[in-house]
């Protein structure tokens, strides 16, 4: 008898320990943005567990096909009522450029700069710059790649216009691509440090003809 407590208390042991592993939802992401213009191939797929979504921009509606601006907090935020960020801010926004408007990736300048395999993408969205950069093979880290500046412009009337101090000379701010990245200072955009669960991994960024790829595996810790 007490053999067989002994296992049962061992058993429920190891499926405790086991069980983060057990009920931990991956990730799978893959997204294609074409940066100079609007184009019907671009997307953004993307699972977590057992759900799986197709999206992409539809032009009729003036929407995302399946709403991943919304759905994608499943992933992005550690619980519905902490909304604790889960990987960098700026990767979330990223991704959701193939469900938007092409004059969204205009007005927030999304841009591309490529030194033989590395990338770095910068953009600003509502007054934060936001720039992810891969290493010399074109790996994006989720715990490292990321930075970002917030609080680069006012909301007037509905519309985010650059401060003063942080534009080129002889623009007006009214265009986010008139933010002078040299009078701004980048911090790490990473998961919240009080997040109840998080994600790590590598995605693989390429960037030809005009074409944006991001595509990889994010395992939940």
């Amino acid at each position: 008898m007490k053999f067989v407590k002994g296992i049962m208390i061992l058993f429920v042991f190891l499926f405790v320990v086991a069980s983060p592993a057990l009920f931990a939802q991956n990730v799978k992401i893959d997204a294609a943005m074409n940066i100079t213009k609007a184009d019907s191939s671009s997307y953004f797929n993307w699972s977590i567990g057992k759900k799986v979504v197709k999206d992409s921009f539809d032009a009729n509606s003036g929407a995302s096909v399946a709403g991943s601006v919304k759905e994608f907090d499943a992933v992005r935020f550690d619980t519905p009522t902490t909304k604790k960020p889960t990987m960098p801010i700026g990767l979330r926004g990223l991704l959701l450029y193939p469900t938007a408007d092409f004059q969204t990736t205009v007005f927030d300048n999304v841009n591309v700069t490529q030194e033989g395999k590395m990338l770095t993408v910068r953009y600003v969205h509502r007054g934060t710059a936001y720039e992810l950069t891969t290493d010399k093979k074109g790996s994006f880290d989720l715990l490292t790649g990321a930075k970002m500046a917030s609080g680069l412009a006012d909301n007037v009337g509905g519309k985010f216009v650059l401060k003063a101090e942080f534009v080129k000379d002889g623009t007006d701010g009214t265009k986010m691509a008139d933010l002078d990245w040299s009078k701004i200072t980048l911090v790490p955009d990473t998961k919240a440090a009080d997040a109840s669960r998080y994600y790590e991994g590598k995605l693989s960024f390429t960037y030809k003809g005009g074409m944006l790829k991001v595509k990889g595996n994010l395992v939940q810790k």
